[in-house]
């Protein structure tokens, strides 16, 4: 199964519908569509006025100047009241008929560095240990222009430090060059900007360029072929089901013919490969076998390093009383088949 983090990535750009694929080793391990007809709102920075608050669900919504619904993230700690302008960060795509996704503040966002304009303040993911944040803090202090605060990600961790210090420096400069003063503040970045941050260091390759056309298809179909179906086959004989609902992505191992040991072995890879390519996200919950404390523990491990490669950085939560492990992954980007369905609508 594919494993390691991305070494390329394909562009194609077309009128009604751009996409973007990520390869590891000739593998497509992720996809994007972009239609031309849709809104591209994912990390943009919008300035907004608040139409209503949902204290007891820590919500908020508001509008964006062309009149498309935001669902904001809320705290006390906010005091964000009806009729207030504040910035916000759009973070996620509608899906099950909720609005677009939203954070306060301005933010963008690497794969390693979050970037906060207007901020002033260097903070870390808690699941840095201190000996790895501190060397970093004051190596990437002095590339902070004032005005900017910024969050080490959880990613970072044995990340060489000129990796991490190009990053941050390609976020300033991305938000000196495109920031505005009113409505949509910051865009984002185009595509490829886009795609250079989730992967940061990877050759980009364009398709009418150094890519042929007839090569992104061939991989493209592929890659839709991987993740077509409710159940994936295992080398061993093993199957994995996935069931997504309106609360969580339920998955399902099943030995079939190959036996436990196979099964614990092959499915992690799997698991992480299928949910990135899909673009699953929210609550997972898999349903693994009975298993004794060791056996668990070795496959919740090689899970976690299966995981880890994702930049949407998965967390394991852990197992509950009926047995069920646990897993979060952000919302971001819809899901590959409500993309795919998008997608034959650009082509009709």
């Amino acid at each position: 199964m594919i494993t390691g983090r991305v070494d390329e990535i394909w562009i194609a750009i077309e009128p009604k519908m751009s996409r973007v694929m990520f390869l590891t080793a000739g593998t497509v391990v992720e996809i994007w569509h972009e239609f031309a007809a849709a809104p591209k709102c994912i990390g943009e920075v919008h300035q907004l006025k608040i139409d209503q608050v949902f204290v007891s669900q820590n919500r908020a919504t508001a509008h964006l100047d062309d009149g498309t619904p935001v669902s904001l993230r809320v705290t006390s700690r906010d005091k964000v009241r009806a009729g207030q302008s504040m910035t916000a960060t759009i973070i996620a795509a509608p899906r099950q008929g909720k609005p677009w996704q939203a954070a306060i503040g301005a933010r963008l966002v690497g794969t390693y560095v979050i970037l906060l304009p207007g901020d002033a303040g260097f903070y870390a993911s808690r699941a840095l240990p201190d000996d790895q944040v501190e060397p970093l803090r004051d190596s990437l202090a002095e590339k902070l222009p004032r005005g900017f605060g910024a969050i080490l990600r959880r990613a970072v961790a044995g990340q060489e430090a000129s990796l991490v210090e190009d990053e941050l420096t390609m976020l300033v400069h991305l938000w000196q060059d495109r920031v505005r003063a009113t409505g949509c503040i910051h865009d984002g970045g185009t595509l490829s900007q886009k795609a250079a941050l989730h992967a940061p260091g990877v050759a980009i390759r364009m398709t009418g360029d150094t890519l042929p056309a007839d090569g992104f298809e061939a991989a493209y179909d592929a890659a839709l072929d991987a993740a077509s179906g409710a159940s994936v086959d295992l080398a061993s004989g093993g199957r994995l089901w996935f069931e997504p609902t309106q609360a969580l992505v339920a998955i399902d191992l099943d030995s079939g013919g190959g036996g436990f040991e196979a099964l614990l072995r092959e499915a992690p890879s799997m698991i992480a490969y299928q949910l990135r390519l899909r673009a699953l996200s929210g609550l997972i919950a898999i349903d693994v076998p009975r298993l004794s404390s060791g056996a668990a523990k070795t496959f919740t491990t090689a899970l976690a390093a299966a995981l880890s490669t994702d930049p949407r950085q998965p967390e394991i939560l852990g197992r509950t009383r009926g047995g069920l492990l646990e897993c979060r992954i952000a919302h971001g980007r819809p899901s590959l088949d409500s993309q795919r369905y998008f997608a034959d609508c650009a082509n009709v």
